[in-house]
């Protein structure tokens, strides 16, 4: 069956304007320079090795879309939400604004937050197996249920942290600390049998 998402080309993506709402789009390896997706909703829509540098997506929603190795170096996130959307591999670092942030269910693999202000973000029911969240602020980041396998927290800030339900495989209670964090009893247990206490 034939794909009946529309490619859109370079000259189109410059006539995108604020508030848009566009659905099974195709953008991928498109240039999105000096456009503002501000307050933008996008469904089942592919940015596959997009560049949204410096791109304001202040309050957008993507829905279902792929966003693999998107380059958003410099792209304000304030108030964006992701929601069941891939996003694997990309580098977070250098994305400004980045509060009421939101990814519900989404696939955060290897992705690298190092050094964010995650403070107050949504990532509930996403996977992050090994993702980068080192010297990141997690006050009162939600992690509800997310797959958290060998995610990398160095140094990382927790305060009112929810971790509720996450997979916790491979965190090391000697290298982490964890204080600050909110968990439940399952999830203490399995992370003191780790170091060898049995738990009766």
């Amino acid at each position: 069956m034939a794909d009946r998402r529309r490619r859109y080309t370079a000259d189109e993506v410059q006539g995108i304007e604020e508030g848009d709402e566009i659905r099974r789009a195709i953008f991928d390896g498109l240039s999105f320079h000096g456009v503002s997706l501000k307050e933008c909703l996008f469904e089942e829509c592919s940015f596959e090795n997009a560049d949204l540098r410096n791109v304001r997506l202040s309050s957008a929603v993507f829905r279902d879309c792929n966003l693999a190795n998107a380059n958003v170096a410099g792209a304000v996130l304030f108030g964006a939400e992701f929601e069941r959307c891939k996003l694997l591999g990309v580098d977070f670092r250098e994305v400004e604004r980045t509060e009421a942030l939101v990814f519900r269910g989404c696939n955060l693999d290897l992705a690298d937050f190092r050094g964010l202000d995650l403070s107050g973000a949504v990532l509930d029911r996403s996977s992050l197996v090994e993702a980068d969240l080192s010297l990141t602020d997690l006050k009162k980041a939600s992690f509800v249920e997310a797959d958290l396998t060998r995610v990398s927290l160095r140094e990382a800030v927790f305060q009112q942290t929810d971790l509720r339900g996450a997979n916790l495989t491979g965190w090391d209670l000697r290298r982490l600390e964890l204080k600050g964090t909110i968990m439940d009893r399952g999830q203490i247990e399995q992370l003191v049998q780790e170091l060898g206490i049995q738990v009766v």
